[in-house]
């Protein structure tokens, strides 16, 4: 007697499908430019980065031209009088009123030959030379300056007064003297103006100067009593 045993089979287990992976993303490449484009590119960024050139150009200096003065007038002159005195006076107020004697007035001499009183191109009297033009005497109670013209001072006696004598110059040149003084009772100033013949005008302003003195301007008389007279008595 055959006896049959049964052959048991495996059991099969059932198996869970695998997680499917993520997909593998794949890489992207950017299109390729063409080589003109990145020669321009570079040259972009080369000229970019270079400084612009320091080096400076050629500077031009203008020259501009020197100033000149330019003179007024010349002054109108009286005609010389025939016969004339020898000395006539010039008599006014002190310009320095305030250091002077009140009721005085300053009085110098001049020579008709030399010098005519006339009015300036500013409507003020003054002295006018007749052998040299543009020498003339104004008077003078000071003023401002260019801050590049100069001042050189010095005291003199001039006469019998004494005188504060100002030389202005401006860039080595004398443009004109001033002269300030006075007999102490007193004090008046003189502005001496030139063109050319500097010296010369110098020492004839000074021949004027060296005769200033002052007086009152009113004269005052001292009062005279009367005298009483004895009468007789009758």
């Amino acid at each position: 007697m055959v006896t049959v045993t049964g052959i048991s089979q495996p059991a099969i287990v059932p198996q869970e499908p695998a997680a499917s992976a993520p997909p593998t993303a794949s890489p992207t490449t950017s299109p390729a430019l063409p080589a003109s484009t990145l020669q321009a590119a570079v040259a972009t960024v080369t000229l970019r980065s270079v400084p612009p050139s320091l080096t400076p150009g050629p500077s031009f200096t203008q020259v501009l031209p020197t100033p000149t003065e330019t003179l007024l007038p010349p002054l109108d002159l009286p005609t010389e009088k025939p016969l004339a005195p020898a000395l006539v006076a010039w008599t006014g107020l002190p310009t320095y009123l305030g250091d002077s004697d009140p009721g005085r007035l300053f009085r110098v001499d001049y020579d008709p030959d030399l010098w005519a009183q006339t009015e300036s191109n500013f409507g003020e009297i003054v002295l006018a030379n007749r052998q040299i033009e543009y020498c003339t005497i104004t008077p003078w109670s000071g003023r401002g300056l260019p801050v590049d013209w100069k001042v050189t001072h010095e005291f003199r006696y001039i006469g019998s007064a004494s005188f504060d004598v100002n030389i202005v110059t401006y860039q080595g040149v004398v443009k004109f003297v001033t002269y300030v003084g006075g007999d102490r009772r007193v004090l008046t100033g003189f502005q001496v103006s030139f063109n050319d013949q500097t010296e010369t005008c110098l020492q004839h302003a000074e021949a004027i100067f060296g005769t200033l003195r002052s007086y009152a301007a009113v004269p005052t008389s001292t009062p005279i009593e009367p005298t009483l007279s004895a009468t007789p008595t009758p």
